[in-house]
């Protein structure tokens, strides 16, 4: 279950713009999978995911080129 979020978790930032955590929980539920925001923020690290700015001024999650 975790490697299958975590691959939800990818596709979603990279298919749309993704500010918050409780943007990402939302999305991911709506794919079915419910997790807390705990879990989401280990998935995060985990993922090396960053925040960047985007070329609108806002920020997003984005994978890390690092």
């Amino acid at each position: 279950m975790k490697s299958q979020r975590q691959a939800k978790i990818l596709e979603i930032i990279s298919e749309r713009d993704i500010e918050t955590q409780d943007e990402l929980l939302e999305a991911l539920k709506q794919h079915g999978f419910n997790s807390t925001q705990a879990t989401i923020s280990r998935d995060i690290k985990e993922l090396r995911i960053v925040k960047e700015l985007d070329a609108k001024g806002t920020y997003r999650y984005c994978e890390s080129k690092h």
